[in-house]
């Protein structure tokens, strides 16, 4: 019996001290994937307001853009449609012409485009894509990346995401 009880305590202090590894081993691991699944959480909560706020931001953008151009050689037909939620299509006939569908999908944010400095272009040629990548920070406040670029560009809001899709589209 007396053995059994030692046998018993020497298992608990291996236990114990198992345990104790895995702790000071994996502490900084499991924070980190908390930390990671946190950020995760707040992208998926807030990712479709952000979107929101960007097209709306683009929307008011392309007005001001088409009423600057009004009366202007230049001038073109410009719409923005919405063909489904996380979808925006923005198009331009001529100087330049311009197919663009920018998307929502989980923590990204895709602009796939086509465009020529003439009078429009076969919308399914030399296509183009720009992808984004929705972030929390440490404050739970969202903020976009360029996904695949060495130093990333860092857009806060989402009117500087959208002052740099219509760069993309529309500038020179």
């Amino acid at each position: 019996m007396a053995e059994l009880r030692s046998d018993r305590a020497e298992s608990e202090r291996w236990i114990d001290r198992l345990a104790s590894e895995i702790r000071e081993k994996n502490r900084e691991a499991a924070q980190a994937f908390g930390r990671e699944q946190h950020f995760a959480a707040v992208v998926e909560r807030l990712g479709a307001a952000f979107f929101l706020k960007l097209t709306t931001q683009l929307e008011q953008d392309i007005d001001a853009l088409r009423r600057r151009l009004q009366g202007d050689i230049t001038s073109a037909e410009m719409a923005v449609q919405s063909p489904r939620a996380g979808e925006l299509r923005i198009t331009r006939e001529r100087f330049p012409w311009v197919d663009a569908t920018i998307t929502h999908r989980g923590d990204t944010i895709l602009v796939d485009y086509a465009r020529s400095e003439g009078v429009g272009g076969d919308p399914m040629l030399d296509r183009k894509s720009h992808a984004s990548t929705l972030r929390a920070g440490g404050d739970d406040r969202l903020y976009a990346e360029n996904s695949f670029a060495e130093q990333p560009d860092r857009f806060d809001t989402p009117e500087e995401l959208a002052r740099a899709i219509l760069e993309l589209l529309f500038g020179f």
